[in-house]
């Protein structure tokens, strides 16, 4: 909580949390303070209203395709910790976990511009309310009655999650812009698949976006988490194991960008599977692959 300024008002506390700031770590940062009435004394209760982005129509598309680092946190901060998110990780993340998105300055856009950005705020958070402004103000309001449980509906509302449920609303846009979901039992070849991220990306279109679980050969029993915004991707171990029902047996990807050639990419991406021949060999050999992507800190619930 304290990488937001806190307005209070009659009706509730309104919080403008820095950039910095992972948006749904805050949302359960007032979840978890919502019984501590010292902090909000003569309150009946605390829940999560809105939470509402506001983007900058004139320098996103710059911005998106940035690797800069995200501006510093203005307080130091334990759950931070070694500061490497992106400007295209903030912007992705404020677009995703938003139930409201301002569109600002599309005076100083233009109005493909604009439609684009839109289309592409669909694509990661289908659920989400638009609302174009000039000089932050616009025509319509962007303030809806909250959910009754927002936080629950925000965990939902990515559009990666969305499209990987086979719920997505919007596919691809007239401009170009478009998702794809990639799936395969086959767990990756970790020399092959670090040769794609380093020269064949750009292959089959712009990949703007990218999220999703993934398996590599050389580490069989962990699913990884596959997370990419702009030009960088970051891969890390989740805690569900690898006989979790619910645990994908290879890859669950969705990616999203400018003029995604979905044949290419899934042609591409296949390349970086096991063969049939390697994939008999089984998890005992699989291990001895070469590795040149960093190790992961397994704790226990990882490895389960």
């Amino acid at each position: 909580m304290r990488d937001a300024i806190a307005r209070v008002t009659p009706t509730g506390a309104m919080l403008e949390i820095h950039p910095s700031a992972v948006p749904i770590e805050v949302a359960m940062s007032v979840v978890a303070a919502s019984d501590e009435r010292s902090l909000w004394p003569g309150a009946d209760g605390l829940r999560v209203g809105n939470f509402v982005s506001v983007l900058d129509a004139s320098t996103f598309w710059v911005d998106i395709r940035s690797d800069a680092l995200a501006p510093f946190p203005p307080v130091s901060c334990v759950t931070h910790g070694e500061h490497d998110r992106t400007i295209a990780d903030a912007l992705v993340e404020q677009i995703e976990w938003a139930s409201v998105v301002v569109i600002n300055k599309t005076d100083l856009s233009t109005s493909a511009g604009c439609a684009d950005l839109r289309d592409f705020v669909r694509l990661l958070n289908p659920s989400s309310q638009v609302v174009f402004a000039r000089h932050g103000r616009s025509t319509i309001s962007p303030w809806l009655p909250p959910r009754e449980n927002m936080l629950d509906w925000l965990q939902q509302s990515p559009g990666w999650i969305r499209q990987l449920n086979g719920e997505g609303l919007l596919t691809t846009s007239r401009a170009g812009l478009g998702c794809v979901v990639y799936r395969d039992p086959r767990p990756f070849h970790p020399g092959r698949l670090a040769e794609f991220l380093s020269a064949r990306t750009a292959e089959a279109g712009e990949i703007l976006r990218s999220r999703g679980l993934f398996r590599l050969a050389s580490r069989p029993h962990v699913v990884g988490s596959w997370n990419s915004a702009g030009p960088t991707i970051g891969f890390e171990p989740t805690s569900m194991g690898s006989q979790d029902p619910e645990s994908p047996w290879g890859q669950e990807i969705a990616f999203f960008g400018m003029d995604l050639d979905a044949a290419k990419l899934t042609a591409n991406l296949d390349d970086c599977l096991l063969t049939n021949h390697e994939f008999v060999g089984g998890p005992i050999e699989w291990k001895s692959l070469a590795d040149p992507f960093p190790a992961w800190d397994l704790d226990s619930e990882s490895t389960t």
